[in-house]
């Protein structure tokens, strides 16, 4: 179940920090360190949420940013803390339906590193949902594992946006 990050700030921090040294998470941040979940005040530019299991465990993060006279999300994060728990899909896929069905986006834009495990989902995702793969960046960022990695970004229009 999505809930607002604000609510769960420090809960939230202690997983993120708990996240910081395992190897598979090497893709959560850009570069060669973490740090800490910036948490905003209002939700205005920036929607935070965490996914919460049926005891009230946080499992996920998800964020995105929103540049409202465009009409587009764009700056997506997410994190799984509970690795291979589905409920966090289906609160990506949520907030996702959200952006479209209740805020009206006209577009929502995601980038990932090519080598990332999740990106073979997402090319999934467009598939069956509506959108593309419209980029492609070669060695943009060196990860904690001391190689450049690329990057692949993603979009799906309102218009494309199969439910």
């Amino acid at each position: 179940m999505l809930k607002p990050a604000q609510m769960y700030k420090e809960r939230l921090q202690e997983e993120n920090i708990k996240s910081w040294y395992k190897p598979e998470n090497i893709y959560w941040e850009d570069g060669v360190g973490n740090c800490y979940i910036d948490i905003d005040e209002d939700n205005y530019n920036k929607h935070q949420f965490v996914s919460v299991d049926k005891n009230d465990n946080i499992i996920g993060y998800i964020k995105y940013s929103i540049n409202w006279p465009a009409m587009s999300a764009y700056g997506f994060s997410v994190i799984s803390f509970d690795k291979g728990n589905v409920r966090l899909i289906k609160d990506l896929y949520k907030a996702i339906c959200d952006l479209f069905g209740i805020y009206n986006m006209n577009r929502i834009e995601w980038v990932a590193y090519a080598d990332n495990p999740a990106v073979k989902a997402y090319r999934n995702f467009i598939k069956r949902h509506g959108g593309s793969e419209c980029g492609y960046r070669r060695q943009v960022a060196m990860l904690q594992d001391g190689k450049l990695h690329d990057m692949v970004t993603f979009e799906v229009t309102a218009e494309e946006f199969k439910q």
